[in-house]
């Protein structure tokens, strides 16, 4: 694999907006070639190379290895839309890393900020640390989220994650983010994907979602009361056909809006042969 270097050359004080830090764009390019990509400061056009020192050159998209150094917490967009290679970010990273990937791999070693891996279409998003709002979420104005790949974060996730993720059984297409903690609003409108918490949430888990699955294995601060309790499990199957053994409540939800075909169960009052999905809480 070919090993591009990019070292930051000082802190920023204005974001930069960097989506041409990617495999993708430094394709057949040299070092001098990629320091004149076009980047931007605020408002102001600048290049790669006005704030960052670069060795190596990029070779096939699939077999590029970008990795970066210095101070990017204040850099935006890194690894935008990239369908294949890998990017290693050494430091905390600015808002919307890898937002819309398809393809390849990004580790962050450090934090991340707002909407990382905003509409993620396959690939994986690793970040080490924490991870601010809206990790694999639709964009405003956007009817779908996340749609395929997966998002790993070591740490606690922030507010409304993965909203309106579709995913298909059929089209094997299984969007999934595993994190260690969750703010609230966590899958809210979700559509079919695989949310597993390693420990607690906030309120108001899997609002609206009509399918998909979501696991917390530590504990909600409130579950929504328009999901029904269904009982105690010890193995849960997950859309990709993987299990996870323990001992869990079952619930089904969310029911504020009642599904087309669905029946009313009077004595427990679960909806069934609906569309609902699925949450699992620590026994």
């Amino acid at each position: 694999m070919t090993e591009v270097k990019l070292k930051s050359k000082k802190k920023h004080d204005f974001p930069l907006e960097a989506e041409t830090i990617t495999p993708n764009k430094f394709v057949g390019k040299s070092a001098a070639e990629i320091k004149k990509l076009i980047i931007y400061h605020g408002n102001e056009e600048k290049t790669i190379g006005d704030f960052f020192d670069v060795v190596g050159s990029g070779g096939e998209v699939n077999g590029t290895k970008i990795i970066l150094d210095g101070d990017l917490s204040n850099v935006k967009r890194i690894g935008e839309k990239m369908t294949a290679g890998e990017i290693v970010i050494n430091s905390d990273v600015g808002m919307h890393v890898g937002n819309n990937m398809s393809g390849g791999k990004i580790l962050v070693n450090g934090n991340a900020d707002d909407w990382a891996g905003a509409m993620l279409k396959g690939g994986e998003l690793e970040i080490t640390g924490d991870a601010g709002h809206y990790v694999g979420a639709a964009y405003r104005g956007f009817w779908k989220g996340m749609e395929n790949g997966i998002i790993k974060v070591k740490g606690k996730i922030g507010n409304e994650a993965l909203t309106w993720v579709t995913g298909s059984k059929p089209g094997k297409r299984f969007p999934t983010l595993i994190c260690g903690g969750a703010g609230s609003f966590l899958g809210i409108h979700s559509h079919g994907g695989t949310i597993i918490v390693e420990g607690d949430c906030d309120r108001c888990i899997g609002a609206d979602q009509v399918r998909g699955t979501i696991v917390v294995k530590g504990k909600i601060s409130r579950i929504l009361p328009s999901f029904k309790k269904i009982g105690e499990v010890k193995e849960i199957e997950l859309m990709n056909g993987e299990k996870i053994k323990g001992k869990f409540i079952e619930y089904s939800g969310d029911h504020s809006v009642e599904k087309n075909h669905s029946k009313i169960d009077k004595k427990t009052g679960v909806i069934s042969n609906s569309s609902n999905g699925r949450l699992f809480v620590a026994a």
